[in-house]
């Protein structure tokens, strides 16, 4: 008998509104309802200065061709011409040109607004920063008042949910500084949809008021986006307009089982489940509904590979939890190494001893190893690898749909010798 005959499996995914959800038009009624972005639009007409249009880059689900079209609806009625220069906020993440010129037709191709000049971050680029408030930012920030960063608001699992005060933020800061912001993301206060206490969203919210006070003149477009799905979207103050969409990302992307599972089955699509390093979100997402000791199936196509070296790194030279967290201590925090010690402490029998079995035709076994999985080609194979090395029964599996952005916990525990302990 295949371990996969004794499981029984259910499934969750985002609870998306049955309603009809539309692109542009939903964006111009939310344009349309605060009058907080058609005075902030028509005060940079009047003043003579280009509005710096803020976008993610591809590695986010942010539907920005859709705000910029519903935005050049809005601007048609107003008396001034009113000029855009476009910054694309990266972060850390690196792009080949090639990559560029595909996004950049994808999303400013056509859409009816004076953009004369589209720029791309650069975290490592030193001549390209102004210092804000002590803080390392895109040099454009020091020249240019009126700033319109759009995101999409949804769970984010050390800073507590994603957004536009993250891309005008996090997405456009010298490294050393998002370096700084993220070594917050050791503390167990640093978690999925947690902003209350949170040093990485304490963090971000002291840079956003050192802006304002720089004379940083900001309004936002945030989205609620579930594939292609749209499904919501507001329009003024960053953080407002996050807190605003809130609950609608709780409804949506928040989901609860009665107790931990024996087996988790995560599936990743694009575009988080282009790399190791993306697709690792879905892991630190829903580690809660896993028992210790159970397994972890994790299906991500990562056509990129790995992701950041840095990604790697410290995995390859601490092959256990201890290791990890001695060598961070020791040698300080470095970009990503949260990723790589929360996941040893997943994987690490002296921590949840958790088993992941990794889905995937790009990335190697030796790579894999290093990262505490085994890669298999297929699903019916990684099963059963999981039934002969998870400890204890295998018979309650959970399918999470969309799993890099959907964050499933269990209500209360097995039993209390499988309660999930923290990390630290």
């Amino acid at each position: 008998m295949s371990a996969a005959d004794n499981i029984h499996w259910a499934s969750i995914g985002p609870k998306v509104p049955s309603d009809e959800h539309g692109g542009p038009t939903l964006l111009r009624n939310a344009l349309a309802q605060t009058r907080s972005m058609p005075d902030f639009l028509a005060r940079a007409a009047a003043a003579k200065e280009a509005v710096v249009l803020i976008v993610n880059d591809s590695h986010r689900a942010t539907q920005s061709r859709t705000a910029l079209v519903a935005l050049a609806e809005v601007i048609r009625d107003l008396p001034q011409p009113l000029r855009f220069q476009t910054l694309v906020a990266t972060g850390a993440h690196r792009f080949s040109a090639q990559e560029r010129r595909a996004f950049e037709e994808a999303t400013f191709s056509d859409s009816r607004l004076d953009i004369q000049e589209v720029a791309w971050h650069n975290a490592d680029d030193a001549a390209g920063f102004a210092d804000i408030a002590g803080v390392r930012m895109h040099r454009w920030f020091a020249t240019e008042r009126w700033l319109l960063p759009i995101g999409s608001v949804e769970p984010h699992y050390f800073a507590g949910v994603t957004g536009a005060h993250k891309t005008v933020t996090i997405g456009c800061m010298a490294r050393d500084d998002i370096e700084r912001n993220h070594a917050g993301a050791m503390d167990p206060a640093s978690d999925v949809l947690q902003l209350q206490g949170n040093p990485v969203y304490d963090g971000i919210v002291a840079i956003l008021a050192a802006m304002k006070g720089a004379g940083s003149q900001l309004c936002a477009i945030n989205e609620v986006v579930c594939g292609e799905l749209l499904l919501a979207a507001a329009a003024g103050d960053p953080l407002d307009t996050m807190q605003e969409l809130l609950p609608i990302v709780r409804r949506v992307f928040l989901q609860q089982v009665t107790e931990p599972m024996d087996l988790l089955r995560l599936k990743v699509p694009w575009p988080l489940g282009r790399s190791l390093y993306q697709a690792d979100k879905a892991l630190k997402n829903n580690h809660r509904a896993v028992r210790d000791g159970g397994g972890i199936l994790l299906e991500a196509e990562c056509g990129d590979g790995l992701g950041p070296d840095a990604f790697m790194s410290l995995l390859r030279r601490a092959n256990s939890y201890a290791e990890a967290r001695r060598i961070v201590t020791q040698e300080g925090y470095r970009l990503s190494d949260h990723k790589a010690v929360k996941l040893r402490y997943l994987t690490d029998p002296v921590g949840r001893d958790v088993h992941v079995a990794l889905v995937s035709a790009h990335v190697s076994a030796p790579d894999a190893e290093a990262a505490g999985m085994n890669v298999f080609p297929n699903t019916a194979a990684a099963i059963e690898w999981l039934g002969g090395v998870v400890a204890g029964p295998l018979e309650r599996g959970l399918i999470v749909e969309d799993a890099g952005v959907v964050s499933v916990t269990a209500a209360a525990p097995r039993n209390p010798q499988s309660q999930t302990r923290s990390h630290t």
